[in-house]
Order: C-alpha cells, then structure tokens, then sequence
C-alpha cells in the first residue's frame, strides 16, 4: 500500500507534520511522561547517526529504516565525503506536532539525508550507572491552574496582612508607651514650682517615672490640655501610670493645699521687739538666724532715700538699720518655710514698701511733702513718729500736721517724748531727766536737735502711713492728751498749749 493511501485510510492526513508523515508508535518505545527515579533505562546502543549532507547530525528521518553497503567497514574518513560501511538504523518517529522553523530544539526540515557509521560509544556498564535519556517530545506542557484576577488577589492579601501586621506592632508600642503594661506603682512625691512650664513638668513626671516616655505625652498633653499646672504638692501620682492618670492628678486632683500658720506683727514695735515675736510665735525663726538675715538687702529700689548702710549711733540694738522698714500685719507662714527666716524678713519689707507706694497712687501725698522736700524714708520717718504719739483714730491727721507745721517752722524742736524713749531704749514711764536732755540726734526733747531724728523709731502701721502722706489741714502747733479715751487737744498759741497742759496734769496724763 503507498505512502498517500495509508494516510488516508487511517485518517491521519491532518496530523502530517513538516518533517513527513506520523510513524506508528514503537511498541518497545516508553510512554512518554515522568518516571520513577528507581526504574530502569536502557541506554540506547550506539549506532549510526543520520546527518544533512555536508552538516552535522540532526533528527532523525520519517524515511523507512535504510542499510548501507560494506557492513565489515566500522570507520570513516575526517571528511565525512564517503561512507564505507552499512549499518542498519532503526527508523525514528516524526514529532507529533508542528514546530516553527526557528525552534530552538528543532531544525529545519533536511533536502536530503546520508546515513553515516557511528563509532560506539566508549562504555563500561560495571564501572558507569545507567543515563536516564529523557526526550524533550516526552514533555508536556500544563495549563496555568490560576488567572490574573486570582493573582492579584493573592498579592492584595499578602501586602495586606504586611501591612496589618506593621501597623499592630506600631500601635501596640503606642499602646504601651500610653498605658504601661501592669498596675501603677509606689506614690510619688511630685512639686511643681512656681513658673515651670509644660516641658519641665514632663520632664519631671519622667524623672519620677510616672510615665515612660515624655516625648509621647508632651505631644499628647499638646492636644489634651491647654494652660499652665498649679505650682504646689501633688501626693495623687504613682510610677507606671497611663498618661490619662497622670493628667486627672494633676490637672483634676490638683495640688495639696498647702499648711500655713499666722503670726501678727503689731504696729509701733522697734525692729529688737519684732525679732522677738517672730521667735515666739515659731521657734524654727532662731533670733540668731534673724539678725542675721537683717543685714541683707531687704528692700528694693521703690523707696526713695533709704540709708544703704547703718547709721552710726543707732539706738537700734541689732544694728541692722532697718528699723520701721518692717511693716506690722498679720503673716502666713508655710509650714515648708518655717525655717525660712530671710524670706519672712523680705515680705515684711517688701510690704512695707509696697503699702506705700498703693497709698501715693491711690491717695496721693501733700504738697508740703515736695514743700520740704522730704524723701519717702523721712515720710515713714514721720510715720513712726505719728504711730508712737496718736491714741484715737482722729488724732491722726493732726498729729501728722503738727508735725509738719514745727518741721516747716524751723523755730523750736519736734520735742515728741517717743523719741527720747527710743534713743534711750527704755520705755516711756522710765524717763529721766537725764533721758530728756539727751544729746543724741534721736531724742527730739532735746531743744538743740531741730528736723526729724535720723531713722524711724518704730514700724508704722497702714494708718499712720495715709496720715503721715496726707495730714489733716490747720495750724497746729502743739498737741497735749486731755481725754481719757487718749484724745488730744491741739493748739496753736502757747496759752492754748499752757491751758490743756494743766488739764492733762490734773487728770494725771502728763
């Protein structure tokens, strides 16, 4: 049967590739497919080997098997040109597909065919393990099992669970830098003084470790609070709190109010006296402590004419040359403070001044102060005096007037029996003679010493201050006491000064 009825009869016209017609399948021929790596191949015995004429061994024909002549010759020429033994090739099938001419494993279809004597292989089959030969026709070509669509969500759900898992571990971090694992700590004794800002409160709390990270909460408390912390004590804050626990201490909470104790400064009393009651009313304020810290500055710069040194002579036994620039009222002390005897000193003289200076704003002064030109020490000079002498209220301004009067006068002294008790250290019924004549420029009885003595005598009160700063109008020279509440009968001739002298000797006041 020829070539072309075969193919018909056997409906295999269509699958006829380029290289010629399908062979039948050789029964001795493995299936084509994987196979286990414990069965056993065969190497193929080496034969003759068909080439292109003029080219190198290529695939086998689709041709019938072919004999070559001379079968005793085994060898060939360098030249390939002649072909001097036959050697019987056993026919190789066709690839069951079509192949373009370029295919890599492939090669063109051959015009013409030589068969050629294959020298054997060199081989031990005890000494080599047997090659596996697979060909490349046994392959086979699996359709993808996944689409694009599939694909694509398989990378979503991986770039997804990626970014999932960096943003738990980010905000797990937060979360324990917010609110630390495990319950709060030991208390903590936190102060916040006056002046500290946010970033110094952070800080603090950090320090304290009351919270674990402080640039966390600053930018934290930037959102969640506004204002200033209350300088103060704090005994609601622990270790290990979350930052919403620390801000209810501090900002809901709030400070401890703080423990104070009073003590009065009475108006009238020598710097030596207030010492004394300072000590009395709390022994932390040692005396030694207390003169001592006298010598400091006191006083700021708002007054006018303050000595910066001492004045020698100075009656004043602590030779501080303070004296009436500690202002009499009544003092919170801290308990925190209580040792703190500068401080107490400081708001004594600050008060004083600072009293002075409301009353001048609020009141202003009288003209016969820029008159004399006094300075704001003489006016307090003044005051003290007026604190010393007035009994009632309404001897006040014309107290302070006579005094003014007598200064603007120029005739006679101030002749103010409180000095001469102040320059002789005693109290005022102990007075001699020998007192009243005293030469010291404190002792105003002295007919010889004319002006103010050169330092307060006492410290004066807020009433004798508005007195000294606006005396009562009138021309007033003498005051004597008449009354028995402590008034004062003032006068301006010496026969008025001469009658109300002899009713306070009759009712025993002078």
């Amino acid at each position: 049967m020829s070539e072309d009825t075969n193919d018909t009869d056997n409906g295999m016209g269509k699958l006829r590739s380029r290289f010629g017609p399908v062979p039948e399948r050789d029964p001795s021929r493995p299936a084509p497919g994987p196979r286990r790596a414990d069965e056993s191949v065969q190497r193929p015995t080496p034969g003759p080997q068909r080439i292109r004429s003029g080219g190198a061994p290529g695939l086998s024909s689709p041709r019938p098997a072919e004999t070559v002549s001379n079968p005793d010759v085994s060898t060939r020429d360098s030249s390939m040109a002649d072909v001097s033994t036959a050697v019987a090739v056993r026919p190789t099938p066709a690839p069951l597909f079509d192949e373009p001419a370029d295919d890599v494993f492939g090669t063109p279809q051959p015009s013409e065919w030589a068969t050629i004597d294959a020298e054997p292989l060199p081989m031990n089959a005890a000494d080599e393990p047997p090659v596996e030969v697979i060909d490349r026709r046994d392959w086979v070509r699996v359709p993808r099992r996944t689409g694009p669509v599939f694909r694509f969500f398989v990378v979503a759900l991986v770039l997804g669970l990626g970014a999932s898992t960096v943003y738990s571990r980010v905000t797990g971090w937060f979360d324990d830098q917010y609110d630390p694992p495990g319950e709060p700590g030991d208390a903590v004794e936190f102060v916040i003084p006056s002046g500290a800002t946010a970033n110094d409160v952070t800080q603090s709390l950090y320090a304290n470790n009351v919270i674990t990270n402080p640039t966390l909460f600053r930018y934290w408390l930037g959102d969640n609070f506004e204002g200033d912390f209350l300088a103060g004590d704090y005994a609601c804050l622990q270790e290990n709190m979350s930052f919403d626990e620390a801000l209810d201490c501090l900002d809901g909470v709030g400070p401890l109010p703080p423990q104070f104790f009073s003590i009065t400064i009475p108006e009238g009393l020598r710097v030596d006296e207030i010492i004394e009651v300072l000590n009395r009313e709390n022994p932390g304020f040692s005396e030694a402590a207390l003169e001592e810290d006298l010598k400091a500055t006191l006083v700021s710069v708002g007054l006018t004419g303050v000595p910066e040194e001492p004045i020698p002579g100075s009656p004043d036994p602590t030779g501080s040359g303070k004296e009436g620039l500690l202002f009499p009222a009544t003092y919170q002390i801290d308990e925190k403070k209580s040792e703190d005897t500068l401080d107490i000193l400081r708001r004594m003289a600050d008060t004083m001044e600072l009293k002075f200076t409301q009353i001048v704003d609020s009141e202003g002064k009288a003209s016969i102060i820029d008159e004399l030109e006094l300075t704001d020490y003489e006016v307090i000079i003044i005051a003290s005096l007026i604190e010393e002498e007035y009994l009632i209220d309404e001897d006040l301004g014309r107290i302070s007037r006579v005094i003014y009067n007598r200064l603007a006068n120029g005739r006679f002294s101030l002749g103010i029996d409180a000095t001469s008790c102040y320059a002789a250290q005693k109290p005022c019924a102990d007075l001699n003679v020998e007192d009243l004549n005293s030469e010291s420029p404190w002792n105003t009885r002295n007919l010889s010493n004319f002006g103010l003595p050169p330092t307060p005598i006492s410290s004066p009160g807020e009433k004798a201050l508005r007195a000294a700063l606006n005396p009562e109008l009138g021309d007033w020279l003498y005051y004597v006491r008449t009354e028995e509440d402590g008034g004062h009968t003032f006068a301006v001739t010496d026969a008025e000064f001469n009658a109300a002298k002899a009713v306070c000797i009759e009712r025993g006041y002078c």
